[in-house]
């Protein structure tokens, strides 16, 4: 159950880091060096508290949903993978938070261009 949660945090993290490399350097120039650093720019912590933010919740339904869901599933990937205390998830709560993932990422991926490329903006340039 531990490694199912981990697993389906890391999803949403890593297509959210795609959306981020796509919009910015183009997906027809996956595994670039580009691409890469664009990619690999995206923080856990930050990416939470932006897509909580005033500027996210401005946004498309589909981000808010997306950024409960990313907030939710980071603490309970926190849980899984460093609280040695007994997991209390179980089959069922696994399988609604990995659901949850899923559908968020489906949110995610509907999004049309300028959302995405607001998105990608808003997560990765610090508002000066």
């Amino acid at each position: 159950m531990r490694r199912a949660v981990s697993t389906a945090y890391y999803a949403m993290f890593h297509a959210l880091a795609r959306l981020c490399a796509d919009q910015l350097v183009g997906g027809i120039h996956a595994k670039t060096a580009p691409w890469a650093r664009v990619y690999r720019a995206l923080e856990h912590k930050p990416a939470k508290t932006v897509l909580r933010s005033v500027g996210a919740v401005g946004l498309a339904s589909e981000i808010v949903a997306f950024g409960e869901a990313f907030a939710l599933l980071q603490e309970r990937r926190y849980q899984a993978d460093y609280d040695p205390a007994p997991f209390r998830y179980y089959f069922n709560q696994t399988a609604a938070l990995i659901n949850l993932a899923e559908t968020a990422i489906h949110g995610l991926n509907s999004l049309g261009a300028d959302e995405r490329r607001a998105l990608a903006t808003l997560l990765l340039f610090k508002q000066r």
